[in-house]
């Protein structure tokens, strides 16, 4: 999904993931929390909630900024400029182009358990301040202490999200699909808009909402269906060569994707698995397509980096 200008897309509707690049200077903090607050407007999110998250979205937004800086000054031990160099074997160091920020939103979840996802992009792979706080795992990073984040930014969001944040290895989705770097994210509640205005139990509106709506058309969707949108999904983040189709059973409702040489998507039931051969697995509903492919670039991009180090080490 592309951006089209700094406000030309306000919501963030079931399905999607809403983009924008941000400046990487001063303004980067105030332009996110501008953006993001135009876009969730119709989520009917609670007034705390919008406060704090819009107040995350800024201390994240503002550490982009600085590990934008960080990628062009020195080269740590997770930046992908040193894993580039290893790759390459160049005699020379490897610089990055300059990259923007990015700041992305989607939706996972259905129902009175729906969660907004903010996440922020920068193309620094390292940390400022120490070694990178604890990931969740299994498709939600786990949680975070106090103790284990680096920086105040990191530590304002742990306390406002309840410890419901992360970070993971992705690709770019404005500034060239291949462009590799991190996110990390914050997720908030965002239950169906006014579905606790219809009646005691929410059910009235739920039922007639628009995500509701888009979570049965998922729902229905096949195998094969599904098994496409998530590889233009996959594509969009420049994993084209290394995704391809080992089984599309029609009959059977049932598609299997390889992605690489380690993973593999299973779609069927109204479900997709991805699976590795480290025998870690991770399940989601079609209305969650978004999420899983979130992960598995997480994980095909860990992969990726575990080998490039491997490979430094025996040159080393």
């Amino acid at each position: 999904m592309r951006q089209q200008g700094m406000s030309g897309w306000r919501g963030v509707p079931a399905g999607m993931c809403r983009a924008w690049s941000l400046p990487a200077d001063e303004t980067c903090a105030g332009i996110a929390r501008r953006l993001f607050r135009e876009a969730v407007a119709q989520l009917g999110l609670e007034e705390g909630v919008l406060d704090d998250a819009i107040l995350m979205a800024s201390e994240l937004a503002a550490n982009t900024m600085h590990a934008s800086e960080a990628a062009h000054t020195h080269c740590g031990a997770d930046t992908d400029a040193e894993l580039c160099q290893a790759e390459l074997s160049q005699a020379e160091p490897y610089q990055p182009e300059p990259c923007q920020p990015e700041l992305w939103l989607y939706l996972r979840g259905v129902g009175l358990g729906r969660e907004l996802v903010c996440k922020l992009f920068d193309c620094y792979r390292g940390w400022l301040h120490g070694p990178p706080p604890p990931r969740m795992g299994q498709g939600h990073f786990g949680q975070a202490g106090p103790q284990d984040v680096s920086g105040r930014g990191l530590q304002i969001v742990h306390e406002l999200s309840g410890g419901r944040w992360g970070h993971h290895l992705t690709r770019a989705r404005l500034a060239g699909e291949a462009l590799r770097g991190k996110a990390v994210w914050f997720a908030v509640p965002a239950p169906m808009a006014h579905a606790r205005l219809a009646d005691v139990t929410g059910l009235r509106a739920y039922t007639h909402s628009v995500d509701v709506s888009a979570a049965k058309r998922h729902e229905q969707i096949s195998a094969r269906q599904a098994a496409r949108e998530l590889t233009q999904m996959l594509d969009g983040h420049g994993l084209e060569g290394a995704v391809s189709v080992r089984t599309d059973a029609a009959d059977a409702d049932m598609s299997v994707l390889s992605v690489g040489e380690e993973l593999t998507l299973w779609f069927g039931a109204g479900s997709v698995s991805l699976t590795g051969v480290d025998g870690e697995r991770d399940r989601w509903r079609y209305t969650d397509l978004v999420e899983a492919a979130e992960q598995t670039i997480r994980r095909f991009e860990e992969l990726r980096v575990g080998y490039v180090r491997m490979a430094a080490a025996r040159f080393a």
